[in-house]
């Protein structure tokens, strides 16, 4: 197959798709297609295929039931990474058009694109009745948690995954058990805290502007890149491939960048209920750029199985720690960078994102916890058992991937307000004390014909 016949051009693709009248429609071959099962192969379209593509490629690799029908990257030179898969598939720029036109070619879909993309794409698949494997965070606005939870309730019967996978990890996994069975006490607080943003392979400076323009490379398809955009970001290394994380616009600076990998043991350890409130303080507010040196107060309703009415999670990026003092806690030992810190009634645990872990009680470190015993987890190959019929345990399927996903973007939308407590009606997906917020950073206009659609 040559690169003629795997790209067909935008011009036709316009001219022939649904889109060029604005709808998407559910084709039966489609339907047929995501009734996968044991005795038939998963075929997988990766929209994003550069990065952390590459990765989720190597976790599913060897699985003998899962093959890749095609591939979509807005820069073709992102191809090259996928010339050592060898199996009979197609490549296209503009993602919509495999939707459009060879929906029956696939069962599920894995997308890898900036933040900016994923509500849209991943909503797009389960239209079409695709299992969905989504990146972190899960959405990039307040107000798309609302439009991907009701997509997945209109799919039930679709697998869904979000890319946490450091949550499979054994330390982590025990870390959860040990939570969760109160062997510590109950919860009191939590302090997580993360690095910063500093210009390097992912991230500028924080407060930046939008690196200076330059000439859109001939393989590169900048218009499909800034896609949902309703005005064209300038084309600039400082934008892609990854740094595009830094910007409000396309990311979500630190704060939602890592949140999904440090608030999820939150999560699996308890029951959380939606949060309350949210206030951010910072140097200054977020502009073009995320801001740094943000400290994030989120509260939650606490009571039964909390130790307190209230449970607060201190969520803070730029390496800012808590006072272990006021804690009655020394310094980790060997737990140096990024941590989640869950404070309970009789002890407390330090976690890194990889699982290593350091228990306390009565102010000194556990040398000789016992550890729970947890079964393996293949975090992509679980999801593909899913998919085709072989129903395991998945950690973080959509819904309450969507509830992680909620706290790491209040901590970053509340960068715009420094200092305020913002009020979040959760069941209204909106500020119940600020109006200015909610016109301001709950959402966003789509550009015509990038919209996620309805899911009825």
């Amino acid at each position: 197959m040559n690169s003629s016949e795997k790209n067909q051009s935008r011009r036709t693709f316009l001219g022939k798709s649904a889109l060029a009248g604005g709808g998407i429609a559910l084709s039966n071959a489609a339907t047929v297609r995501a009734a996968a099962n044991k005795n038939s192969k998963l075929r997988i379209f990766q929209i994003g295929t550069g990065g952390i593509g590459g990765m989720q490629r190597k976790g599913l690799k060897g699985h003998p039931m899962v093959e890749f029908a095609g591939f979509c990257d807005v820069d073709e030179t992102m191809f090259k990474r996928i010339e050592d898969y060898h199996g009979d598939y197609w490549t296209v720029t503009d993602y919509r058009e495999a939707f459009a036109n060879k929906a029956g070619d696939f069962d599920a879909v894995i997308v890898d694109t900036p933040d900016f993309h994923h509500c849209p794409m991943m909503v797009t698949a389960l239209k079409h009745g695709k299992h969905v494997y989504g990146q972190k965070p899960l959405v990039h606005q307040l107000d798309e948690l609302k439009t991907i939870r009701d997509a997945v309730s209109a799919r039930p019967k679709l697998f869904t995954q979000m890319g946490n996978q450091r949550a499979c990890t054994t330390g982590r996994m025990q870390a959860v058990e040990i939570l969760k069975s109160n062997t510590l006490g109950r919860p009191v607080e939590a302090h997580i805290w993360v690095g910063g943003m500093s210009r390097g392979t992912y991230f500028v400076d924080p407060w930046s502007e939008y690196g200076k323009a330059q000439p859109v490379p001939e393989t590169m398809h900048w218009d499909l890149w800034n896609g949902p955009q309703t005005k064209a970001l300038p084309y600039s290394e400082d934008l892609h491939p990854r740094r595009w994380r830094s910007y409000w616009k396309t990311g979500g600076g630190m704060l939602a960048d890592w949140g999904c990998h440090v608030i999820d043991i939150l999560y699996f350890a308890y029951d959380m209920a939606d949060p309350e409130a949210v206030m951010t303080t910072t140097i200054k507010p977020a502009g073009i750029c995320h801001s740094g040196h943000n400290q994030s107060v989120i509260t939650y309703p606490g009571g039964g199985n909390f130790a307190r009415d209230k449970f607060v999670l201190h969520y803070n990026d730029s390496g800012i720690r808590p006072s272990f003092a006021s804690l009655g806690l020394p310094e980790p030992t060997t737990i140096k960078g990024t941590c989640t810190l869950v404070v309970c009634e009789e002890g407390a645990m330090f976690v890194e994102p990889g699982g290593k872990m350091e228990i306390y009680r009565k102010g000194k470190r556990v040398e000789n916890e016992p550890m729970p015993e947890v079964g393996p987890r293949q975090h992509w190959k679980d999801w593909a058992d899913c998919c085709l019929g072989d129903v395991k345990p998945l950690w973080t399927q959509f819904d309450i991937g969507s509830r992680i996903t909620e706290p790491a973007l209040l901590a970053t939308k509340a960068t715009r307000y420094p200092g305020v407590e913002l009020k979040w009606d959760a069941k209204n997906y909106r500020f119940s004390n600020h109006e200015e917020a909610n016109k301001t950073i709950l959402s966003r206009t789509y550009r015509e014909g990038f919209a996620p659609p309805e899911v009825a």
